[in-house]
């Protein structure tokens, strides 16, 4: 978030080279930081390498982040087809309290044209009673 895509990617390989198996939320910060320096070829190789080199199951955030990505580096048509991809499973397995990820859905799913899905998340989202926490600075 803070411009320092570099060096996050940096500090996973070093990360890996001393024997530390990075989870779920090492990945997700590494696919956030190259989302945000808009590197979709390095944040691709960073999935790849979560999915296949360590078995780790790619939840919502981590498809957001490469929707995210794809987007940012004006790749629209490929990310609509990502957000499109998205199994359907792994949206229903969101935490059901947590309004932040329904946000990310209902975003993904409108950006994509997908206006009756993104209809029902929100009617589940206030079924639910799931809300987001408004973010704030220390700036």
């Amino acid at each position: 978030m803070h411009g320092t895509w570099k060096e996050a990617g940096e500090y996973f390989e070093r990360m890996e080279k001393i024997g530390l198996r990075p989870n779920r939320a090492t990945f997700l910060s590494v696919l956030n930081a190259c989302s945000h320096g808009g590197l979709f070829d390095g944040g691709l190789r960073f999935f790849d390498k979560m999915v296949n080199k360590h078995g780790v199951s790619p939840d919502i955030e981590h498809y957001g982040c490469l929707v995210d990505m794809l987007g940012m580096t004006g790749r629209l048509e490929e990310a609509e087809n990502m957000a499109l991809e998205i199994p359907n499973e792994i949206i229903m397995e969101m935490e059901t309290g947590y309004g932040g990820d329904y946000v990310l859905m209902y975003n993904n799913f409108a950006g994509a044209g997908r206006f009756e899905d993104a209809e029902r998340l929100r009617r589940l989202t206030n079924e639910r009673n799931a809300f987001k926490l408004p973010g704030n600075s220390f700036v």
